[in-house]
């Protein structure tokens, strides 16, 4: 009797064909085969893939800095960061809640990028949708609307006043303690990442990484950054191999690159609060993907470049920052 694993159709089949005693040996063969070359091709393929992100790193040196590099100062004043943006099931499965059209093809780009900036000791961030049942921002809990309309939220100023907020609607997504609200599984979470929750309150949703969409309220993003950046800054001044002229040139996050879903909605939020802390962003245009409602691509790729955020495609050959 034959035993296996159920770790594809593909082996299920061949094993299950095995009982027929004359093509036992050319079956299971066949199984080995099939699973060595389609190994060998996954791992070409994302070796490939890294190659191609260590190249445009390469090419933009100046932005990224020298990463782990021995032969330039172990303590490069520049150092980037990479954010993935809700790489979440709900997000990126076909079949999710609120699924992102073609998102599932930016999977193995986002791993073979969270590679690169972890060998290169880069710090690598994933934001997570964390939203509590009944959230205000789900179509659900408001009377007589559906999902993708439109209504007017405002919010309470810490200072007095108040703020006005155009809230796109949403079905219940990424609910906390739901398969839908977990990362996709063939996405690969590094256990040296930062994880931040986010829109998990319930008065109020959540785009960006960093603020919340009353715009005071913050994720604890910007916290943690900078006290990676106070980290960094003693850890050279107490280092005896600098002189007081380096000491001046404390190494400090100062570069940003953003992934994920969705660029028009999460990506382009973050990318926008992001240089309240960084003098660069960019946004990899590839490996993002968008939910397009109406023009909201086209606003938001205006609004970042207006704020000054690089956006970059480079599968159209735009390979510098």
């Amino acid at each position: 009797k034959v035993r296996y694993t159920p770790l594809s159709r593909a082996r299920a089949h061949i094993l299950l064909c095995s009982h027929h005693e004359p093509h036992k040996t050319t079956l299971l063969s066949a199984h080995s085969l099939f699973l060595r070359n389609n190994t060998m091709s996954f791992v070409s393929n994302s070796e490939e893939r890294k190659k191609k992100w260590m190249t445009f790193m390469e090419t933009n040196r100046m932005f990224f800095g020298s990463g782990n590099d021995e032969n330039e100062n172990e303590m490069n004043e520049n150092k980037s960061c990479l954010i993935v943006v809700d790489v979440q099931n709900d997000f990126l499965s076909p079949t999710g809640a609120l699924s992102v059209p073609n998102s599932e093809e930016i999977i193995e780009d986002v791993n073979a990028l969270v590679d690169v900036f972890s060998e290169r000791n880069e710090l690598v961030i994933f934001t997570q949708d964390w939203h509590c049942p009944e959230h205000s921002s789900f179509a659900s809990a408001e009377k007589n609307k559906k999902p993708f309309d439109e209504v007017v939220k405002c919010y309470k100023k810490n200072e007095g006043g108040e703020v006005k907020v155009v809230q796109t609607l949403w079905p219940d997504h990424c609910v906390q303690g739901t398969k839908g609200a977990e990362f996709h599984e063939r996405i690969r979470v590094p256990t040296s990442a930062k994880v931040i929750r986010k829109g998990f309150r319930k008065r109020v949703d959540s785009y960006s990484a960093f603020l919340e969409n009353d715009k005071e309220t913050e994720t604890g993003l910007s916290e943690f950054i900078r006290g990676v950046n106070k980290g960094l800054e003693l850890s050279s001044l107490t280092s005896s191999s600098k002189s007081d002229d380096n000491a001046a040139k404390s190494p400090k996050i100062t570069h940003c690159v953003i992934v994920g879903v969705a660029f028009d909605y999460c990506v382009r939020f973050t990318a926008e609060d992001a240089f309240e802390l960084f003098d660069r962003v960019v946004v990899l245009e590839d490996v993002t993907r968008a939910v397009n409602l109406g023009d909201s691509v086209k606003e938001a790729r205006k609004a970042m470049e207006q704020k000054g955020v690089h956006v970059v495609k480079i599968s159209d050959g735009d390979n510098n920052i």
